[in-house]
């Protein structure tokens, strides 16, 4: 089987083998049309040759940006393989959504349906993507979330917006206060989006009257971990799991 995870930065490709995740790949998803179609060919065919997948003949794809997904059904038929997008109307019966289906992400769902899955019936999901975005589960129900700019997307502006200030890789720093540019800027990100997210956790937690186990996934989860409260788990990927057990229900009840 494989799983597509089309995001505004990357699109995310990986097998299930075993049941397991195996072979993740990355390309950007911003770049020349012909560029990113050699591309998915490229790591389409490759997958294609593996003889240990769960399914050859299914890609399951969590997408965000509809435009691409043509694109990907297109090749993947060329080689044979039926598509599955994850829409929150064709996954009822995986997930329970008190929200606007029309406007639900599809990578949102991928996510909770893998949380519940774990057996945690309530839970906050924070994915560090090109959004920060919260997923609300309480009682296996998605409630809704919180979405805001993205760490990286925030920087890019800031930086590309500003004459006087550089890139800075985003990293922890030991004191709120710097003494210089760079510090100032790692402080005021580090800093400024722990506690928007501990603030925000703590009102959800009290909005909802529950006590939700705290999950983190994306690419910067390993920065904020050790600050983030209460102790979250770390779910680097979220999304392809949640994909890959939408797959395994999909396929089944194809045979």
């Amino acid at each position: 089987m494989i799983l597509i995870d089309v995001g505004n930065t990357n699109i995310v490709f990986a097998v299930s083998i075993n049941n397991l995740i195996k072979k993740i790949k990355r390309i950007c998803t911003n770049q020349n049309k012909k560029k990113l179609e050699n591309s998915i060919n490229a790591i389409i065919n490759e997958y294609s040759t593996i003889s240990k997948l769960d399914n050859k003949k299914i890609a399951i794809i969590s997408s965000v940006v509809p435009s691409l997904n043509l694109v990907l059904t297109n090749i993947l038929k060329k080689n044979s393989i039926n598509t599955f997008i994850v829409r929150s109307k064709n996954i009822n019966q995986f997930l329970k959504i008190n929200y606007n289906l029309e406007e639900v992400g599809a990578d949102r769902l991928a996510n909770s349906i893998a949380i519940i899955n774990n057996n945690i019936s309530n839970s906050i999901v924070v994915d560090f993507g090109t959004a920060t975005t919260f997923e609300v589960i309480k009682s296996k129900i998605f409630l809704g979330g919180i979405i805001f700019p993205g760490i990286n997307l925030s920087k890019n502006t800031l930086i590309k917006k500003t004459s006087l200030l550089k890139n800075t890789e985003i990293t922890k720093t030991n004191k709120v206060v710097a003494k210089n540019t760079k510090r100032s800027i790692q402080s005021g990100f580090y800093w400024g989006y722990l506690m928007a997210i501990n603030g925000l956790i703590k009102k959800i937690s009290e909005e909802n009257k529950f006590k939700p186990k705290i999950i983190l996934t994306g690419g910067l989860a390993n920065i904020f971990k050790n600050d983030i409260k209460p102790k979250p788990i770390i779910k680097p990927n979220l999304t392809l799991e949640g994909l890959r057990i939408i797959g395994s229900v999909y396929y089944a009840n194809k045979k």
